[in-house]
């Protein structure tokens, strides 16, 4: 009854007031606790800030105008939009869709913009070199659903230069992570009438991962946040201005990202959080910041992600120091670091339902599964592409899994039934796998996992359209390779009719021998490490495909192979470590992965033996 708005707060005990003041660090679990049993509150607040007054918008509305706002619900009140210096000859040159915000500490701490267009894209960067900012944090892809979201305001290749009015803008550097990429550019601005040239350095923060209409997962963006403060700082000096934050409109993603930032600044500061308080300080800002409740509920999220779990990643060279203080017990619950880790990310971890996951209880896909009760959601599994008959389906019990430095860059999936087995090789063909990893070695001659791929030096043929050819073969301690060219038939009449083509494909599949079926862990660290490294170096030798990893359940071993991998891929970027959001990531598109507090432990394990053995080596063949 209370969800629906039927019953007043006051008889359920809930307090029908709204928050009159910012709340403390240690009531704030109980307050989004609240939130989740009674959801009607978000809705209270956020319909209540919603109404704020708003002030007058007559420069946004002229005529001259109107074609340089996006969205016409996102524009800039009068009172607070950024004043370009007016160019000569030029009516209403003044105007760009900007707002100067508050943060809760700093006045105008923000630039809220929107993507620039093709009309305003110059205009953008007489605000940027005018302004000086200390950053840009971009928060939409240029394309999305096939919509351009915002123009791409800085060259495409790091040897290109672009030219928008009196700037110059190149690229001089570019990191590339799973969710987000971080740029550096170079300005040198030439003055129109000395044809002096003044240079700057501003870096970009590009958050590539957030779809419009979505909200992304909260791990991921506090990970971004910390990214920009950790670069730039809480620095905001006669040398620096705001930080300038723009998605698509100027809306309802820079809302979000202004007030999870502000309100961790105020945290810092004063340990307490103000969402409510802030969220109506927004509305008086700009319009439509922080667009609908599933975003404003996802701040709360956000910031409650952010208590409960803390900072969870530390220097590498505490690793062992931490990794011995993790052991210890505590004397009140009895539980160690370890094991208070795992219970708080099982808590954390997404449930599906049956219809998230419908294309794998479908009639005809159901006898693809070894286990009905590990099927992959719909929205993170591979489609099927290859058609290899009308009985045929696009589904394969898998599932996309993200890395560090790249999303889905693993494909995990099952040991694949007898009448699957063309599906997996046109899993590996369609989405370009340049390797395939499997990790255990089921008994000689079982039935239950047939071997598909070709043992001797003969092809064969997987399904009415794939033969594998042998290319070579090499086997190590615990570790055993072969390299294999993939052929495809082209079957499809439609196909055949269009001239379609089907080139052989390459991949090395690799097996690691010492982990035992029914055994939690391999009876080898040293080569599941040493297996990992060759894996990386054969990618590099490639255009980078994904990797597919098998098990014979696709859920036990899996997460290990992605969650170290990931950890490794950090200690050798950023000289972190962080397995608590590594096997939270890996859990993310399936919950059953890294599914026992012996594996938890197991990653930690798995990179310190990296650490110690293989660190300084690898460091020295990357430079």
């Amino acid at each position: 009854m209370l969800n629906s708005g039927l019953m007043s707060l006051e008889e359920n005990g809930a307090t029908s007031s709204l928050p009159d003041k910012p709340i403390d660090l240690k009531n704030y679990p109980r307050m989004c606790e609240l939130r989740r049993k009674f959801p009607v509150l978000y809705k209270v607040e956020f319909q209540s800030a919603a109404k704020v007054e708003t002030h007058s918008c007559r420069h946004a509305m002229k005529p001259a105008n109107k074609e340089k706002n996006q969205n016409q619900k996102c524009i800039p009140y009068d009172y607070n939009r950024v004043v370009l210096d007016p160019m000569v000859d030029t009516p209403d040159s003044d105007y760009v869709n900007a707002s100067y915000v508050d943060s809760l500490l700093k006045p105008n701490a923000y630039i809220v913009t929107q993507g620039p267009t093709e009309v305003t894209v110059c205009d953008f960067w007489r605000m940027v070199w005018q302004e000086n900012p200390s950053c840009i944090v971009m928060l939409t892809k240029t394309f999305d659903f096939i919509r351009v979201m915002c123009m791409q305001y800085w060259p495409a290749a790091m040897d290109k230069v672009e030219v928008y009015g009196n700037l110059t803008v190149s690229v001089v550097e570019e990191e590339e992570l799973a969710n987000f990429h971080i740029r550096t550019f170079r300005l040198v601005h030439t003055d129109g009438l000395s044809g002096e040239k003044q240079e700057r350095r501003l870096i970009q923060f590009h958050y590539t991962e957030w779809h419009s209409h979505t909200c992304p997962f909260a791990s991921a963006v506090l990970e971004f946040r910390r990214r920009v403060r950790s670069l730039v700082g809480t620095r905001q000096t006669d040398k620096h201005g705001p930080i300038i934050v723009h998605c698509n409109d100027g809306g309802g993603r820079s809302g979000v990202f202004v007030a999870v930032d502000a309100n961790l600044e105020l945290e810092d500061e004063e340990h307490c959080f103000d969402v409510y308080g802030y969220f109506k300080k927004l509305r008086q800002s700009r319009k439509g910041l922080i667009e609908t409740m599933d975003q404003y509920k996802f701040v709360y999220d956000t910031l409650e992600e952010h208590v409960v779990c803390g900072n969870s990643w530390f220097p590498v060279k505490e690793l062992s120091t931490r990794l011995k203080q993790k052991s210890m017990k505590s004397p009140m619950s009895k539980l160690n670091e370890y094991q208070k880790e795992y219970q708080q990310i099982c808590k954390q971890t997404p449930r599906f339902t049956i219809g998230d996951c419908a294309g794998g209880h479908r009639g005809d896909n159901r006898e693809k599964n070894r286990d009905v009760l590990v099927v992959p959601p719909d929205n993170f599994r591979p489609y099927l592409t290859s058609f290899q008959g009308n009985n045929f389906t696009d589904y394969i019990n898998a599932v996309f899994v993200d890395g560090y430095t790249k999303p889905r860059e693993y494909i995990v999936t099952e040991w694949p039934v007898k009448n699957t087995q063309g599906e997996f090789w046109s899993l590996v063909y369609d989405y370009d796998a340049a390797a395939v990893v499997v990790l255990c070695v089921p008994p000689a001659n079982s039935l239950n996992y047939l071997s598909f791929w070709p043992e001797g030096r003969h092809s064969k043929k997987y399904g009415p359209v794939f033969t594998i050819d042998h290319i070579s073969h090499n086997h190590y301690t615990n570790i055993k390779t072969w390299i294999f060219r993939i052929n495809k038939k082209i079957v499809s009449l439609t196909e055949l009719m269009a001239g379609v083509k089907a080139p052989p494909k390459t991949v090395q599949l690799f097996q690691l021998t010492c982990w035992p079926m029914g055994h939690k862990v391999p009876t080898s660290t040293n080569s599941l490490v040493e297996l990992m490294n060759m894996v990386e170096r054969w990618r590099q030798r490639t255009d980078y495909g994904p990797v597919v990893v098998v098990s014979p359940d696709g859920r036990s071993r899996c997460g290990v192979y992605c969650a170290a991998n990931a950890c490794i891929e950090q200690v050798i970027q950023h000289g972190e470590v962080d397995i608590f959001q590594a096997v939270k990531t890996v859990r993310r598109h399936r919950p059953q992965l890294v599914e026992n507090m012996t594996e938890y432990k197991y990653c930690y394990d798995l990179v310190l033996h990296y650490v110690l053995h293989y660190l300084n080596k690898d460091m020295k063949e990357k430079k």
